[in-house]
């Protein structure tokens, strides 16, 4: 995604150039590290013995060290240096200060390499935070971070990654993705190419969040309304004087009309979602119709996500009629081959939506331990047959392997097509790794 020039998103080299004075940014690479430490440590005591703990310098000196530490791999220390610093600039800059978001970006690169996704979720709560508060809504300068967090969060949606209701989670990720369209489309129109990656995240939120609707039980299902109501309740006393008083008091009680609500209160939070994923796949291949110096096989992959979604939607004519329309788009030129073999050349699990934070997405393929390779056929219409586990790591897997069975037959796919028409697929293989 293109953003607006005047972005603030700061780039680790540009990072280097805010070292304090008389230290280089070659200072920061040494091939001696624990040299360079040291010398830092000794400057910054220096400083703090002569300016106390919160001068400007001495967090300058931390910053620097915290990147010495980060090159060499020690992100324990790395996060303590980047910490310190962060505390010295609010007390300087307060708390809104834009002088924390250097700071805040090298603590999100430490703190996903120890793989503390908490405290990476609160780094870039922090980050968007100080943006909100410096800019108005609508801002430009807002483009960028307002992007980076909504795919954190469905990145830390999609991988589990957070404690916490999933539902609020993909939530979130699907607010900042409507607020990036909000702010793209009010600068700049609703066919400009830069909304493409946006309205892809709001597909894909959208749709989990969909799912995650669909999974919740009736009575866990926080629609509008309570499950109880109030009711008062009278009842007579007797008084010394051989009277008797009246005494009323309100209390709560099940409401038996609750639940009835809810599921029409269920029903229409699905259908919004569902309504959002179709109207924003739409968008982008209108977006694609309106600007024809955009690449090919960016229009065929918008209509191939759009044919995805209608044959979830069980509109099969409709969804091969978006297949088709892609297929010939590329068919006419020869260095269109390798996406046509890409979207068509094998069957693909939907939705094959992805939006991927790449740093995360490399710590946490590497933590995953159970992996396993399946065989199956998929018929014209996109359904898995004849499943067959080749083998799993550990071979003894026998829960995960149960698992991957149960899952690709559960799965529908986009057929494989030839000449532009579907095929039936033997022998697709698949390795699954959870």
């Amino acid at each position: 995604m293109k953003f607006a020039p005047g972005s603030i998103r700061i780039c680790f080299v540009a990072l280097l150039a805010f070292l304090p004075c008389g230290i280089s940014a070659g200072a920061a690479n040494t091939e001696d590290p624990g040299r360079s430490i040291a010398e830092y440590e000794r400057k910054i005591q220096a400083r703090e013995a002569e300016h106390g703990v919160y001068d400007p310098g001495t967090g300058e000196y931390l910053l620097s060290v915290g990147l010495v530490y980060q090159n060499a791999g020690q992100h324990e220390e790395a996060v303590g240096a980047f910490m310190r610093a962060l505390q010295i600039k609010r007390v300087n800059e307060g708390l809104q200060s834009t002088g924390q978001v250097l700071i805040l970006e090298q603590l999100i690169k430490s703190n996903i390499a120890k793989a503390d996704w908490g405290a990476v979720d609160r780094n870039y709560q922090q980050l968007l935070w100080i943006h909100k508060r410096n800019y108005e809504a609508g801002d430009p300068r807002l483009l960028p971070v307002v992007d980076m967090v909504g795919r954190w969060k469905l990145k830390a949606y999609k991988e589990n990654l957070l404690e916490g209701s999933a539902i609020r989670i993909i939530g979130e990720s699907e607010k900042l993705f409507k607020d990036t369209i909000a702010i793209l489309e009010r600068q700049y129109g609703e066919d400009d190419p830069r909304l493409i990656d946006p309205l892809y995240g709001r597909a894909l939120t959208n749709y989990q969040y969909a799912i995650e609707v669909a999974n919740t039980p009736q009575n866990e299902f926080h629609g509008v309304g309570s499950p109880t109501r109030t009711q008062v309740m009278c009842r007579t006393v007797p008084t010394p004087n051989g009277g008797a008083r009246r005494i009323c008091n309100t209390i709560r009680v099940p409401d038996p009309n609750y639940y009835a609500s809810q599921s029409g209160s269920k029903d229409f939070a699905m259908g919004q979602r569902i309504a959002a994923v179709g109207k924003a796949l739409r968008w982008i291949v209108q977006i694609h119709e309106h600007n024809p110096e955009l690449p090919r096989d960016s229009h065929a992959k918008a209509l191939v996500h759009l044919g995805d979604w209608n044959l979830l939607r069980g509109k099969k004519t409709t969804a091969y009629q978006n297949y088709k329309d892609a297929y010939l788009l590329l068919a006419d030129d020869a260095q269109h081959a390798a996406t046509i073999a890409e979207l068509f050349g094998k069957p693909h699990n939907l939705p094959a939506l992805r939006l991927p934070l790449p740093e995360v997405d490399d710590k946490v393929e590497a933590e995953k331990t159970t992996s396993v390779l399946a065989s199956f056929d998929v018929s014209r219409s996109g359904r898995a047959r004849n499943v067959q586990i080749i083998e799993s790591e550990p071979p003894d897997a026998t829960s995960a392997r149960r698992k991957a069975k149960s899952t690709i037959r559960g799965r529908i796919y986009r057929p494989r097509f030839e000449k532009g028409e579907p095929v039936e697929t033997i022998g697709n293989k698949i390795r699954i790794v959870d």
